[in-house]
This record gives C-alpha cells, sequence and structure tokens, in this order.
C-alpha cells in the first residue's frame, strides 16, 4: 500500500508552472485526484484552494459532486472523448449525468505518451485498445478509495458497501454518500495495490447507445475551434506557399503588400528544414520531403484584409527540381518497378516456385493516384511565442509536434509549451502534420505577436502532404481444383515513416506503414506467400492518410482474390470462406456480411446490378463488406453498403456506428472521386468543385451491424471500413458489367 503523502511526492510535476487549472476553468477545492501512469502506477494529489490541479491525472471528484474525466486524447469528430472517458466512468461508478470531459491541462505530461510511438500523440486506431486496462484500473481505484472512506466513516467492513450511480451505499444499514461528499475523505485513504475490475455483465454504462458528449454545443455553434480563438493583439496569418514543389521566392511587392489596409507584416518563410526529433532524446533531423514548403506570409489585422493582399501579391518563383514533374510520369516509374524483388515484409514457403508450376495463375496490376485530406474545416492554429514561453490553441493531434516547432523555432524546450487543445473539424491524418505549427511558431515569433494561422480550402487543397500514390502488382497461383495456393504482391510506393521519423527505416528497414496487411496481419491462410516493399522515392512531400497503406494494400489483395476466384470458376464469397476457414470470428463476420446483403437472393441476376465483397482483418477487428452497385447509362450508382464487424467490445455503440459509416462513405470517396494530379509541379485540383467528395444524393443505404462482444477487449474502428470499400465496390462492378476496374478513381469504359 502507498501513502498519500508518497504519492503527492511522486505527482507532483518539477515544474510549478505545470501546476494549472482544467481548461474547464474547474476551481481548486478540496477533492480527489488520481492519476495512473501506462506503467499502472496510481498517484494521488489533494487539492486545496492553495494547491491548484495536477494536470496528470485522470479523475477529478469535487466536493459539489462534479467528476472531470481528462481525455488525452484528440477527438476530431471521432467519439473518443465518449469512449476513453466511458471507460473510466464504469470502473468508478460515475453518474454519467454528473460527468464532465475535459481535454488535459499539460497535453506533453509523461503520462500521455503514446507506448508505442514514443510521442504524445492520437492515431492508428490504439486509443482505446491502448488505454482500455489503464482507465479501468484508474477508475477502479478511484471506487476503491471512495468505499474505503465510506467505510471508515460508517465504521464498517469495505466489503459491506457497494457503489452505484455516484454513490456509496451500505445496504444493511440503509446509509448512502455522495462522491462529492467522500472526496476530501477518501484523499486521505492509501492506495491499494491491486483492485478488483468490472465483469462484462455488470456494465452500466459500457456499451450501451447514448448520444455523443457535446454534440449540442456543437449542433448550437457553441463548441470552441482555432478559428474562434480570441486574444489580446492577436493577428491573422496567411501563407501563400509556392506553386510548384519547394520552389523558393525570388521577389514580391513586398513595400506595396505592407501598405494594404488592415496589413501588418508580409515576409518570406524561413523555416528552418532541421527541425527537433519528437523523441527529445534524439538529435534534430531534416525529414526527407521537407519540414514545410517555401512561401510568403502575410499578416493583417484580419482574415479579409490577408486575403485582398493576397489578391494584390505579385510574386516571383525561382526554378525547383520539380518544375517538370508529373503524377503520371510518377505512374510510369512505379509500373516499371512492380516485377522487382523489394523488401520482403512476410515470406512463407516458395511463392515464386508455385507460381511457375501452378496449374493457372492470375496477375494484374492496382493503381491508386495521389489523394488529398480534404477535412471538412481548413488547417488552422494559434501560437504565441513570448519571452520564455510558447503558446499554442487548435486542433492539435499530435501535442508533441508543439514541442518540436516551439524548440526548433523558438529554442524553447517541451516544459514551457502550453498547449490548449480545441475541437477540430476532422483529421484523416492532416492534423498530424508539422508544417502548419512550425509556420504558425515562425510568424509568431517573427511579428512578436500571437498569430492565428488559417489555411484556405484552396491552401489546404494545394500545400501537398498528400496520401502517396501506389502501384501494386499481385499474381495468384491456382491448383488444378482452383484454390489459391500461392501469393505475391509487390506494393511500389514511398516511405511514409521516414518523413515523420527521420532515420528510422536504419533501424526497420521495411516501414509497417506502407505494409500493413501483408506482414504477420495478412489473414487469409494459404501454401506461400511473397509480400514485399519496393521503395519508390519521388521527394514529393507526402504525409499520413486514414488507414495509410491498408488502403492500396487491402485495394490488390481483395481485388485479386475476387480475380482468382471467378478465374476458378468460383463464387467470391465461398471462395473466401475457404481461406478463412481456420479463423472462425472473421469467417462469421463475412458470413453475415453476405446474409444480410442477401448474397444468395435471386434479384442479384438482375441486368446492371452486381454485388462485390471484400473483407480483411486490420486495428485487431474483423470487418467484411458487401457492395450493391447499379449500373444506370454509364453511371455507377451503389444502391446499398452492408457492413459488419466485430471489434471484440463497443465501448460506445453510437460513436462506433458513426466511425464505420464515415469510413463507409470516405471509402466511396475513394474509389470514385479522390485524384489529385500534378502537371509541371503544379496541382491542379483546388477546391471541392474539382476534388468532388461525397454528397447527400452521393450516399447510398447502408446497413452495419455488429457483432455481439466476443469476450475480446476493445479493438480499433476509426480506420477501419474505409479500405475495404473501394475493392468491395471494384468487385461489384464487375458482376454488373464485366468490366475489370483496377485504378481509382473508377471509370466506365
Amino acid at each position: 500500500m502507498k501513502t498519500l503523502s508518497h504519492a503527492i511526492t511522486n505527482a507532483l510535476p518539477e515544474n510549478p508552472g505545470r501546476r494549472r487549472l482544467l481548461q474547464a476553468g474547474t476551481l481548486a477545492l478540496a477533492g480527489l485526484v488520481l492519476e495512473l501512469s501506462p506503467c499502472g502506477r496510481v498517484a494521488l494529489a489533494a487539492q486545496t484552494q492553495a494547491e491548484p490541479f495536477i494536470p496528470n491525472a485522470w479523475i477529478r471528484i469535487s466536493p459539489d459532486d462534479r467528476v472531470t474525466l481528462v481525455v488525452h486524447k484528440f477527438d476530431s469528430g471521432t467519439g473518443i472523448k465518449n469512449a476513453l472517458a466511458l471507460i473510466v466512468a464504469e470502473e468508478l461508478d460515475a453518474d454519467w449525468d454528473r460527468v464532465q470531459v475535459v481535454q488535459p491541462d499539460d497535453p506533453l505530461a509523461a503520462v500521455y505518451i503514446h507506448p508505442l510511438w514514443g510521442m504524445h500523440a492520437t492515431g492508428g486506431s490504439t486509443s482505446v485498445s491502448l488505454e482500455w486496462d489503464t482507465l479501468r484500473k484508474a477508475g477502479a481505484t478511484a471506487r476503491a478509495m471512495l468505499v474505503q472512506a465510506a467505510a471508515a466513516l460508517w465504521e464498517v467492513d469495505p466489503a459491506s458497501c457497494l457503489t452505484e450511480s455516484g454513490r456509496v451505499k451500505h445496504p444493511a444499514s440503509g446509509r448512502v454518500l455522495r462522491y462529492g461528499a467522500l472526496a476530501e475523505k477518501a484523499s486521505a485513504m492509501s492506495v491499494p495495490d491491486k483492485v478488483p475490475l468490472k465483469a462484462p455483465d455488470h456494465y452500466t454504462l459500457i456499451g450501451k447507445q447514448r448520444a455523443s458528449y457535446q454534440i449540442e454545443d456543437k449542433l448550437r455553434g457553441r463548441a470552441r475551434y482555432a478559428i474562434d480563438i480570441k486574444l489580446p493583439g492577436l493577428l491573422t496569418a496567411i501563407v501563400v506557399h509556392a506553386p510548384v514543389v519547394h520552389a523558393t521566392v525570388r521577389q514580391f511587392n513586398e513595400a506595396e503588400i505592407r501598405s494594404l489596409p488592415g496589413v501588418r507584416d508580409a515576409f518570406v518563410m524561413d523555416v528552418p528544414q532541421i527541425v527537433a526529433h519528437f523523441r527529445p532524446e534524439l538529435p534534430p533531423a531534416a525529414p526527407d520531403n521537407g519540414a514545410t514548403q517555401p512561401g510568403i506570409a502575410i499578416v493583417a489585422d484580419h482574415f479579409w484584409a490577408a486575403q485582398q493582399a493576397r489578391a494584390a501579391l505579385k510574386a516571383k518563383w525561382n526554378e525547383s527540381r520539380f518544375s517538370t514533374f508529373n503524377s503520371n510520369d510518377v505512374m510510369n516509374d512505379m509500373r516499371a518497378r512492380a516485377d522487382e524483388p523489394g523488401l520482403q515484409s512476410r515470406r512463407e514457403a516458395d511463392a515464386q516456385a508455385l507460381l511457375g508450376a501452378a496449374h493457372q495463375t492470375v496477375e494484374a496490376v492496382y493503381e491508386m493516384p495521389y489523394k488529398a485530406h480534404a477535412q471538412m474545416e481548413p488547417t488552422s492554429m494559434v501560437a504565441w511565442v513570448q519571452k520564455d514561453k510558447v503558446e499554442y490553441w487548435g486542433g492539435v493531434q499530435v501535442p508533441s509536434r508543439c514541442a518540436q516547432a516551439a524548440q526548433t523555432i523558438a529554442g524553447v524546450g517541451a516544459d514551457k509549451v502550453i498547449i490548449h487543445i480545441t475541437e477540430a473539424g476532422g483529421s484523416f491524418g492532416n492534423r498530424e502534420g508539422l508544417h502548419p505549427i512550425l509556420e504558425a511558431t515562425y510568424i509568431s515569433k517573427r511579428v512578436g505577436a500571437p498569430i492565428k494561422l488559417l489555411y484556405s480550402r484552396e491552401d489546404d487543397m494545394q500545400a501537398f502532404y498528400y496520401h502517396a500514390a501506389s502501384v501494386h502488382k499481385a499474381r495468384a497461383a491456382l491448383g488444378s481444383d482452383g484454390t489459391l495456393q500461392a501469393l505475391s504482391l509487390r506494393a511500389v510506393v514511398p516511405s511514409i515513416k521516414e518523413p515523420d521519423d527521420p532515420g528510422f527505416l536504419k533501424k526497420v528497414p521495411v516501414d509497417p506503414s506502407c505494409t500493413e496487411a501483408m506482414r504477420s496481419d495478412f489473414y487469409y491462410d494459404m501454401d506461400a506467400l511473397d509480400l514485399a516493399w519496393v521503395r519508390h522515392e519521388t521527394g514529393l512531400p507526402t504525409w499520413w492518410w486514414r488507414a495509410v497503406s491498408y488502403v492500396p494494400n487491402i485495394f490488390a489483395i481483395e481485388s485479386l482474390v475476387d480475380e482468382a476466384a471467378l478465374a476458378a470458376g468460383q463464387d467470391p464469397y465461398q471462395y473466401r470462406r475457404r481461406l478463412l476457414a481456420a479463423r472462425p470470428d472473421h469467417l462469421a463476420v463475412l458470413d453475415k456480411a453476405a446474409s444480410i446483403a442477401g448474397w444468395d437472393s435471386p434479384d442479384r441476376s438482375q441486368a446492371g446490378r452486381g454485388m462485390g465483397i471484400a473483407t480483411y482483418a486490420g486495428y485487431k477487428s474483423y470487418i467484411a463488406v458487401v457492395a450493391d452497385v447499379m449500373i444506370r447509362q454509364g453511371e455507377i450508382r451503389i444502391q446499398r453498403i452492408s457492413c459488419v464487424v466485430d471489434c471484440g467490445l463497443a465501448i460506445d455503440p453510437s460513436s462506433v456506428r458513426q466511425q464505420l459509416y464515415g469510413g463507409i462513405v470516405w471509402g466511396i470517396s475513394t474509389a470514385l472521386q479522390n485524384d489529385i494530379h500534378i502537371e509541371n509541379g503544379q496541382v491542379k485540383q483546388s477546391n471541392y468543385h474539382d476534388y468532388p467528395v461525397p454528397r447527400m444524393p452521393d450516399v447510398p443505404a447502408v446497413d452495419i451491424v455488429l457483432m455481439p462482444p466476443s469476450g475480446r477487449s476493445p479493438s480499433g474502428v476509426g480506420e477501419l471500413s474505409n479500405s475495404v470499400v473501394p475493392p468491395a465496390i471494384a468487385n461489384a462492378i464487375h458482376a454488373a458489367t464485366g468490366q475489370r476496374l483496377r485504378r481509382t478513381p473508377f471509370r466506365l469504359a
């Protein structure tokens, strides 16, 4: 057992400036605060008026009976605030109607570091699965201490007490105390080393339908985004980036721009390309594809003045080695490399020998172009470089990026960085980027004032950092009975991890972010596999994108399996069943999807109609999708998408369905619309009119079924559904027309 005085010593940060109030403005009254580190160590700190809230904490219970839960993961509409808070609240037996969920006062506290990545970040559909045990223990420990406090007051055995909806009860005597009344007493209790966790059949919050947390604030316009931030002396900045990749500024009409109404400054950006590493123990490094893009900053009193100045801007740019860069040429170059051996990500037996001796082989090349993030809210960030600290406001998905920028630009360490995380209108990988945070920090230091950096839609669409184009060559060996005996796959694509983490490939030669579903996570059983990555670097700035390499990899795998089934004269659904025979959980998902879609329905055979099926295992979850497509006058119309998922335990089923639905729409966009085209180093798309995303008439009927809890821990869903939709649609188009489309966005001949 640990004493409270020992716990306080461990919990107090070295820098007193860290001891700030929660963003929600909770007053520092006597209460109970619980901290649980990733390794399971628990610490407490008593709250008094003299000692404000300690930020690296999970739970705060005030004497006025408010329960504040700190969710340290970024929520851009993913529902993570709901999910993580529900885990804590369930084990705490909190009254959900009295719970307040806030972001941490110090997102850079050591307790919040991502255990896999060594940085403070949200992503990879890892939040719920990685925090599941940690947060359950946090809630259960606090509950145990509240029970201890009540039992001490009543002079009864703690085992004779129960908790329910924010109260401790003693059934034998009928006495009841709310948590708030016990908060101060609980702070004096010793911390138990081990606490029992609830059995799933006792859950009252987890797995129940509910509205998203603070949805009313968003619907009524009360939620705060970076664009809503107001500070004394706040200026607005825009950056006019080079029209050609990496082109630098030769000159511009600086004096004229500075003289325009409302303009405070205009200057050439000179952001360092060697940046501090997100792991402080590593030296600064230069990302392969550039830390930022060259450009001209315009700083003004407001956005309109900055945009008016942009219209008057006359800039000349130096030549760039990318002046002849064309995305079509990139695709040709990658096709030419698709037969290279590459770096193997998985090998089983001798696939090449089986391919050489096969009764029948199937071979195809699958392609995807560059793709933008196109999130609803364009990039925005508020930064304020001060004498001895740097402060940020915005939808910060990776707080470590702020520490990198502050160190690089202002020479300020992470202990002097303050981050206020606001709401954000989508991310899809965009808000993981370092470049806008570097730009905002640089401009603020240059002008000596807080600045609000705003990208227009056109800025966001044309500032590079796209999802990389890709070419995949797949080959399958079939036996005399049509069995898929061997599969060879070459993924030709640049590294995704190296630009984010310079030097990574010296330690891990095969980029795991390029080979998802191509390693131990390959989900079909067959005699031989030869899966490899062919690294093809162009120097074009690329970045993370929702579901990353699962998107092109699953498109290739699920399309080829369909082609193999048809070459064997077999039903694509039944063909997959045989490949999954030894994986009952995955097979159950596939069967359920075929059932709810009516795969065996006679209506499936009507003219111009086709059904396509696709499946995979990712983020420790299983998913299967059936696309029902109708071709009318040469136009592809998706009638229905049927989706079945096994994610272990759905903490918040409503949020899970919302994420799956959003991913399905995203997958439709990938299949039918997304295409960034670059000519002579210039991006041709600029807004939703030429880079369309699905609108209401484009979205089909969608059926989503969550399999009953399987006994497994919760697994990932945020990026699960978008990867499987394009191959399901491609397979359905083939069923309807006989045309096999192997390049997105799909266009009928």
